[in-house]
């Protein structure tokens, strides 16, 4: 039958209503239901401790007693029995106790998780609610995009400053306050058994560095207060990445790198995981290299999103399209009928 088509999308917060929990007697159909919204949605295997037991269970898979679906159900034990042997006739489920527990499989559980469900509702939809949904939302991303700010420098604290852009002349006090030094001008010059200078021979990624990372700390928990997730101490680790970046790029692409990541939505949590970087991640070296190159300017969206996106231009092409050729076919009518002047 027609009714029989399609999927009533149901979200999983309903098993959460006080409706469904109040006290009762449930019914084979509740019951029935009941297995299915506890049965294991994800596809990973879970592992969990039931009366002492450690046991492990699959997507579709409910471990549960005779025992505790009578009380679940306010069922007697006999009755529970009853309904699981019926499930097992049909098809529907089956059951074992290979770990100590009664591990309930239903057998057509992706048929009732399927994440294409929805495919039928969309059928037969009105073309005129299709195009107004559309315009509401290209109208609220267009409202995120205008929202979003252009210029969000980061404060301007006494490590970014030093990083090359105070003004005016640094006194000797400043100069010997600077967190980062890559100058040579007090190495001694010595020579190698060759009797060629070891200065002449340093290549800049080879340059002595001096950092304080005390005042690099500072400068990223002052830069992304309230933003990004803090750090407490330069591990040896953050300092080797740190020094490997310096050598690729300059102490200046840190101030750049902070700023990007300031002025990028994605990496400060606008995605859809809700996602945020943090000191360690940018200062990876491929992350670090794509921050630079501008990979993250901009609004970010996943591959969802963009693909989610695209359906909707498409469907927006497609109904453009659609009146189009509607509108010229009915031209067409009205010329051959003489109601009105054909186009020259």
């Amino acid at each position: 039958m027609e009714k029989d088509k399609g999927f009533i999308k149901l979200s999983r917060r309903f098993f959460s209503n006080i409706m469904w929990n109040e006290a009762r007697t449930f019914s084979s159909c509740e019951a029935w239901l009941d297995l299915i919204q506890s049965a294991r949605f994800d596809a990973t295997p879970r592992k969990e401790c039931i009366g002492g037991r450690e046991v492990v269970y699959n997507r579709g898979q409910y471990p549960a007693s005779i025992r505790f679906l009578a009380k679940r159900w306010q069922w007697s034990e006999k009755k529970v029995r009853s309904f699981l042997e019926h499930l097992r006739k049909e098809g529907m489920i089956t059951s074992e106790c290979t770990q100590g527990i009664n591990i309930i499989t239903l057998c057509k559980y992706d048929e009732y998780n399927d994440a294409g469900t929805t495919k039928d509702t969309n059928k037969g939809t009105d073309i005129d609610m299709e195009i107004n949904s559309l315009k509401e939302e290209w109208a609220q991303l267009r409202a995120q995009l205008a929202a979003q700010p252009t210029n969000n420098h980061p404060p301007q604290s006494e490590f970014s400053q030093k990083l090359g852009h105070t003004e005016g002349t640094n006194t000797k006090k400043d100069k010997e306050r600077e967190y980062i030094d890559i100058s040579l001008n007090n190495q001694k010059k010595e020579n190698t058994p060759n009797g060629v200078s070891k200065k002449d021979k340093l290549s800049s990624p080879s340059l002595s560095e001096k950092v304080d990372y005390n005042g690099l700390m500072e400068y990223y928990n002052s830069t992304f207060k309230n933003k990004l997730q803090q750090i407490k101490s330069m591990t040896e680790a953050r300092k080797k990445a740190v020094k490997a970046r310096i050598s690729q790029y300059g102490k200046e692409s840190i101030r750049t790198a902070f700023n990007l990541v300031l002025q990028s939505p994605f990496l400060l949590g606008g995605n859809d995981r809700n996602w945020k970087c943090d000191f360690d991640w940018i200062f990876k070296q491929a992350n670090y290299t794509k921050i630079l190159e501008g990979n993250y300017n901009g609004t970010r969206i996943s591959k969802n999103q963009q693909d989610s996106e695209q359906r909707k231009r498409d469907s927006v092409l497609a109904v453009a399209t659609t009146v189009r050729e509607a509108a010229a076919k009915k031209r067409k009518e009205l010329e051959a009928e003489g109601i009105i002047g054909q186009i020259p």
